[in-house]
C-alpha cells in the first residue's frame, strides 16, 4: 500500500463521482456561528460534499476574513456563499427554492444521521457553537438529525 499521487487522488475521486453520484442538492445554513476558524472548515466540508451554496445568518463571520482564509485553505473561493443578516428571510429563501430544512441538533424528534431519508434539495442547519440551533429556527425545520456521540461529550464543534 502507498499513498495516492495527486494526479492518481483526482482520477479516483472522478471515477468515484461517477460510480457514486451524489443522491441529493445540499446546501449549509450557519446560524450566528462564532468563531472565524469554524466558518473555514466549513467551506471545506461543503466543497468536499459538493454542496450548492453556504448560507451565512445572524453574526456569523464571512469572508474575506483572514482566520476563514486560514481554515478554507482556498474552499472559500471555489464554495457559492451568501450572507442573508436576518435567519427568518434565509429561511423564507430556502423554502421558496424547495429545500428540505433539516436541523442537525439533537431534539426529542431527531432521527440518526445514517437513518434518515433525504429529500432531493436538502439544506442542513448548523447552530452556533455554544447554542446549538435555536428553539426559535426548529419550528421552521422540516426534521432534525444526529450524529451518534460515542465518546463522553454530547456535541461536537466543527473544527
Amino acid at each position: 500500500m502507498r499513498q495516492l499521487k495527486k494526479v492518481e487522488t483526482r482520477r479516483l475521486f472522478e471515477s468515484a463521482s461517477v460510480l457514486y453520484p451524489p443522491q441529493c442538492e445540499i446546501a449549509f445554513l450557519l446560524q450566528s456561528f462564532e468563531e472565524p476558524l469554524n466558518v473555514g472548515s466549513v467551506f471545506r466540508i461543503a466543497d468536499a460534499c459538493g454542496a450548492k451554496e453556504l448560507i451565512f445568518s445572524g453574526t456569523t463571520p464571512i469572508p474575506p476574513h483572514i482566520e476563514i482564509e486560514r481554515t478554507g485553505r482556498g474552499h472559500e473561493r471555489r464554495v457559492f456563499w451568501r450572507h442573508v443578516p436576518r435567519l427568518e428571510d434565509a429561511l423564507g429563501l430556502l423554502r421558496d427554492e424547495k429545500y428540505s430544512i433539516v436541523a442537525l441538533e439533537t431534539t426529542s424528534e431527531s432521527v440518526c444521521y445514517l437513518e434518515y431519508q433525504y429529500p432531493k434539495k436538502l439544506c442542513l442547519v448548523l447552530g452556533n457553537e455554544s447554542n446549538g440551533v435555536y428553539s426559535s429556527t426548529l419550528s421552521y425545520c422540516d426534521a432534525s438529525v444526529y450524529i451518534p456521540m460515542y465518546g463522553k461529550g454530547p456535541s461536537m464543534n466543527v473544527h
